[in-house]
């Protein structure tokens, strides 16, 4: 499998439209889910994760080539993922962001200058983020066989949970189940997947 490095070579000679769907296809599993741990919403993540490669065939005159391509595309991202929650205003996702260094103003706007924000993602190397990505796609796989596993009762409350990204009111709703209950299997349900995805 070619490297990052060695796609973007591709992609930077020919300009074409294959190399760049190959390199875009490439990056954006890691990348869609690096912005969805700051959004934490996977719509969102996904729609901030296209925009940023979209701009790695708009905007790529502006790219160092000394570097890598993923560096500069995980800064985009990152700063996006500020801009988006800068604008939703939700205090829940503003908190998640103090793993990431992030601060807010005295005026409650984020401070989208802060140096210690990107460092763990500037440190890293290409094989680093090789690695995650294969370490997230078989986590993914493994969590899904998880959970195909389960007992109905516990398994299609779960799909309309984590997949479908469903409320837990139309899940209640739809299950013919008492919001209770449902909670409660929902928890069960993540405590058994997580055990055997752990095993």
């Amino acid at each position: 499998m070619a490297s990052y490095r060695e796609m973007t070579e591709n992609f930077l000679e020919t300009r074409s439209d294959a190399d760049f769907t190959a390199l875009f296809y490439r990056i954006k599993p890691g990348l869609t889910n690096y912005v969805n741990k700051i959004v934490k919403d996977r719509d969102m993540a996904e729609d901030i994760a296209i925009n940023t490669l979209t701009k790695m065939w708009t905007k790529i005159d502006q790219f160092n080539p000394e570097y890598q391509i993923t560096t500069w595309l995980y800064r985009i991202a990152f700063n996006d993922a500020l801009a988006h929650i800068n604008q939703r205003k939700k205090k829940s996702s503003l908190d998640s962001l103090s793993e990431f260094g992030v601060e807010l103003n005295e005026g409650g706007e984020i401070n989208l200058g802060m140096a210690g924000a990107f460092e763990d993602y500037e440190m890293k190397t290409e094989q680093d983020f090789l690695d995650e990505d294969d370490l997230m796609m078989e986590t993914y796989e493994k969590t899904l066989k998880a959970i195909d596993g389960l007992k109905d009762l516990y398994r299609d409350i779960l799909v309309d949970r984590l997949i479908n990204n469903m409320k837990y009111e139309a899940i209640s709703e739809k299950h013919g189940l008492p919001l209770q209950t449902i909670k409660n299997r929902i928890r069960r349900g993540k405590s058994i997947v997580a055990e055997k995805v752990e095993a």
